[in-house]
């Protein structure tokens, strides 16, 4: 049941974090529909809502939304596992805000049955329940309490009832709405104002606003979701009014104005139940009734794009390529620049932790102690300048090179993308051979390390063959010799697998010898592999034969 309440919370915690952004964004398109009718002011609410109760959204490269991580077709700024991990992390796409907050969290305690992550976000959880339930309380009372006043009305007509228990006109009821109007209205007030409430019914207001509420009552700890609610509800009632002045006429404004204020409510109290007539806003609602004027034509139209174009932008969530994109490049740039200043701290900074341990283990290669610093590359030749191209999860960086006799090089590094504690780092990064370098691959078994060669067999691929011998740099000139090299076929005929060690036989089929010592026609060859302390990699390939016994116990 716990970690349901906390799942459940932090779920609604996302979407509140989501809202928030969609309310600002709505907040500055109502100056943009300032001069337009109230109508679609009130429509831009609808996408606000829509993020408050739904978790979930389609994604549109014209999301307007560029912060958070979008997975599953949800927004997600605090990971649902935040209060397993061992370094808590959040994104709510302020950078600063980040780190303060991130760094505020409690590490994960080894062994510990429970965080201290998990422990605040189940006292939090709890928190949010409590006044979940209270306010849904309050609001149900205040219902039964105003249902009681109104249980004496009298029906005047259809669903029209005349109360002495109230003093302002509203619309109560969820299956059946009722218009409640206080005594003493005169037939010109009541004109108008049953016109108010029924155009509320009408645009099925009375369902609307205790919707809204209820998300209000979810997101309670959200201030900007109460601003939000008294915002909408602004809109809400103004639009009903410009409605009643467009249907009965202009020369109602300044009566219906005086009505507005006379029956404005005194105690105004946010309880998602009635929509009373003078509830909301009065001075706001006089003074928009009072300049209310019918909008031209294209202001009616600039207003239906504006709405349009905020209201897909706010409910789309941002696809991966377009969330991600300038943060690879970023990414990338920074992975280029470490190697063109060989400086491995910049690199470090933002690898994945197994890629982080791979990291210092290749530092301290070739060292007699554990000690090792961040010196990467070569000091010739050099880094001239680079260009980065992102595709998907990786991005190819092709490095501009040259060396004291003006010799311009080339070389190209495949890096890949990945998330970590909720954080976008780099899992791997390999280069393409290098002229330069003595280039190392190692196999994790003997079989793959044979199968990556024999398949370097059949394409004439010589740097992976000479990759996995590790006997030599590159010699262009053997590169020469293996362009001319054509085999036809490379069959396994026998293996001989040790702890250590290992044999292939090999049956070669030679097309073509080229500029090699291969003759044309079917040989055995014998593939000789060794397990060192990073995989496996081959010794040679031998025309001898099998192994004897002095080289399977030789230690190398």
């Amino acid at each position: 049941m716990a970690s349901f309440l906390q799942e459940l919370f932090l779920s609604i915690l996302n979407m509140s974090i989501t809202a928030s952004y969609v309310i600002l964004f709505v907040i500055v398109g109502r100056l943009f529909l300032k001069k337009a009718p109230k109508i679609f002011s009130y429509a831009s609410w609808a996408v606000v809502l829509f993020r408050l109760i739904s978790p979930f959204s389609f994604s549109s490269a014209f999301s307007l939304l560029k912060v958070g991580t979008s997975s599953f077709g949800k927004m997600e700024y605090i990971p649902s596992n935040i209060g397993m991990m061992a370094e808590p992390q959040i994104d709510l796409g302020i950078s600063g805000l980040n780190t303060i907050i991130s760094n505020s969290l409690p590490a994960a305690t080894p062994y510990a049955s429970i965080n201290p992550t998990q422990i605040i976000l189940l006292s939090l959880s709890i928190i949010w329940i409590l006044g979940v339930l209270g306010l849904m309380t309050y609001s149900l009372i205040s219902y039964l309490i105003l249902k009681h006043k109104v249980g004496m009305a009298v029906l005047l007509q259809d669903n029209v009832f005349e109360c002495e228990n109230i003093s302002s006109p509203f619309v109560l009821g969820i299956v059946n709405p009722k218009i409640y109007l206080p005594i003493g209205l005169s037939e010109a007030e009541k004109s108008y104002i049953l016109k108010h409430e029924q155009i509320h019914i009408k645009r099925f207001d009375y369902l609307i606003k205790p919707f809204a509420f209820l998300a209000l009552c979810v997101h309670w700890f959200n201030p900007f979701v109460w601003l939000s609610f008294v915002l909408m509800s602004h809109d809400m009632e103004m639009a009903c009014d410009e409605q009643v002045i467009k249907e009965l006429g202009t020369d109602i404004k300044t009566d219906y104005s005086t009505s507005i204020l006379s029956l404005a409510v005194n105690k105004k109290m946010i309880n998602g139940s009635p929509l009373a007539f003078g509830e909301i806003g009065a001075k706001g609602r006089i003074k928009n009734v009072l300049n209310y004027k019918r909008s031209t034509f294209w202001v009616i139209i600039m207003a239906v794009i504006v709405v349009i174009i905020t209201g897909i932008g706010l409910a789309s969530n941002p696809t991966a390529s377009t969330y991600y994109n300038k943060e690879k490049i970023h990414m990338a740039e920074t992975w280029a620049e470490a190697l063109n200043i060989r400086n491995g701290k910049l690199r470090y900074e933002i690898m994945s932790e197994s890629m982080k341990e791979k990291f210092v283990t290749e530092q301290k290669e070739g060292s007699d102690s554990d000690e090792w610093n961040y010196s990467i590359g070569y000091s010739s030749p050099w880094v001239v300048n680079y260009e980065i191209d992102v595709e998907g999860d990786t991005a190819n960086i092709t490095y501009h090179l040259t060396d004291s006799t003006g010799e311009i090089y080339e070389k190209i590094e495949i890096i890949t993308f990945g998330k970590e504690n909720n954080q976008l780092v780099i899992i791997d990064a390999r280069e393409k051979f290098a002229q330069w370098e003595k280039v190392r691959y190692f196999a994790p078994t003997a079989k793959q390390a044979m199968e990556v060669y024999r398949k370097a067999l059949l394409e004439s691929d010589y740097l992976t063959i000479l990759s996995l011998v590790h006997t030599a740099n590159f010699d262009p000139i053997g590169q020469e010799i293996w362009d001319t090299i054509k085999i036809n076929s490379v069959k396994v005929v026998s293996e001989d697998i040790r702890e250590n060690k290992a044999c292939y036989e090999l049956e070669l089929d030679i097309k073509d010898g080229g500029n090699s010592a291969f003759e044309i026609g079917i040989f055995p060859r014998w593939l000789w592999l060794v397990k060192g302390e990073l995989g496996w990699y081959v010794e040679g390939l031998m025309t001898s034969g099998e192994p004897d016994a002095s080289w399977w116990s030789l230690e190398l």
